[in-house]
């Protein structure tokens, strides 16, 4: 018994730890990639965290471990840099809304998800005119009744707490950017 339970917590340590050095990993990738669009905190960080180097090897296996453990999304999943904005496609038939595809609810939700990934990505018109296309197609074939789909892109404007306090509400601006046939 008492050999579990030094186990189990060398196994939460190692697990915490992991998590800790692949978290500073991924945030010193932001340097090259979203650094201008960081707080001032976020920049900040960033600068202090140059100092702490991790061996190859260490960076390796933690990161086999990541990958192992589904942890690899790293700090961005938690981040205090969010963005105040929301782009999400919508496809409807009739006014009504057409269920993107997923048989269960983790399906669905990471189907979601994409939409917070992709972002900012849907402003541009070439990058979301491929992905209206490929969900379209699916869309259609999974709904061989339907022949004709209005795709939407629903914009959303979030508040800071401070402008919430004081009454500003959501925007939320809705255009619809393509009517859809089956042929």
């Amino acid at each position: 018994m008492k050999a579990l339970k030094i186990f189990l917590i060398s196994a939460l340590l190692f697990h915490v730890f992991s998590s800790f050095i692949i978290n500073i990993q991924i945030i010193k990738t932001w340097k090259t990639s979203t650094y201008s669009s960081l707080n001032a905190y976020g920049k900040k960080l960033i600068d202090y965290l140059e100092y702490f180097n991790t061996p190859e090897f260490i960076q390796t296996s933690m990161r086999n471990y990541a990958y192992y453990t589904g942890i690899e999304r790293g700090y961005e999943y938690y981040s205090p840099n969010a963005s105040n904005k929301q782009t999400k496609i919508v496809f409807r038939n009739n006014n009504v809304s057409i269920d993107l595809p997923g048989k269960t609810f983790e399906s669905k939700f990471k189907i979601n998800s994409v939409f917070t990934i992709l972002g900012g990505q849907l402003e541009n018109e070439g990058f979301r005119n491929k992905v209206i296309q490929s969900m379209s197609v699916r869309l259609f074939t999974l709904n061989p009744n339907i022949n004709h789909m209005d795709v939407s892109i629903v914009k959303k404007e979030f508040p800071s707490l401070d402008e919430i306090q004081k009454g500003k509400p959501i925007r939320i601006e809705e255009s619809t950017v393509y009517n859809i046939n089956k042929n």
